[in-house]
């Protein structure tokens, strides 16, 4: 078996969506100060970094987190590419709508990760890039309520740090598609099973996961 790890690191460069508060990360404790133990606190939005939504996010009085089975958060998963595309096209994945049948969780790659890799990586790079919501890759309307007819699925995925506007967002949650933003997918492969476990959070619509692919 092999694990591949889907995931964004927590890094106070890391990429965040436009508008919302960056990573801090904050040593509340050190042994060279003279501590018992060296600690730190975390401070994050809920929908930051490679994370989880669930319908409580756009639907009033939707689920939350927490009200779903540890089941949910592992599927049979296909990974499609589609580097370099600002838009997700229903007329992309028609082709392969018979994989998608088969599987629980669609992912799709577009290249957009290695632009949060390289964001939280690079200082320089980093001054140089102002990201905004129109630079990030999205669905279109009719591909999201298309792929949201497919009964099948249980998640649908992306290397974007989001599936697209509250439109987009619903037509999935409506249907009980959870989402996940964020992701790592350039080492993931077209088939394998997904895992991805959301913080159990408390009244929460969504939370950071640790994704991973089991080959």
């Amino acid at each position: 078996m092999k694990v591949i790890d889907l995931s964004q690191i927590v890094s106070e460069t890391s990429l965040i969506y436009p508008g919302d508060p960056g990573v801090e990360l904050v040593q509340t404790e050190s042994m060279a100060r003279g501590d018992l133990c060296n600690g730190e606190t975390i401070k994050a939005g809920a929908h930051s970094l490679t994370h989880l939504d669930s319908p409580g996010h756009q639907i009033k009085d939707g689920k939350m987190v927490q009200d779903y089975p540890l089941e949910k958060f592992v599927q049979k998963a296909l990974l499609i590419e589609l580097v370099d595309e600002k838009e997700i096209k229903k007329e992309d994945l028609e082709p392969h709508q018979n994989k998608i049948k088969n599987v629980g969780a669609l992912l799709i790659r577009t290249g957009f990760d290695k632009i949060i890799e390289k964001y939280e990586k690079d200082a320089d790079f980093r001054q140089k890039t102002k990201i905004s919501v129109n630079d990030l890759p999205k669905f279109t309307q009719d591909c999201a309520e298309w792929l949201s007819s497919f009964s099948n699925l249980e998640l649908v995925g992306v290397d974007s740090l989001t599936v697209g506007n509250k439109i987009i967002h619903s037509a999935f949650l409506e249907k009980d598609i959870l989402l996940v933003e964020g992701l790592f997918l350039e080492k993931a492969p077209e088939n394998f099973v997904l895992h991805c476990f959301p913080w159990k959070l408390k009244n929460v619509n969504g939370a950071p996961c640790r994704a991973i692919a089991l080959i």
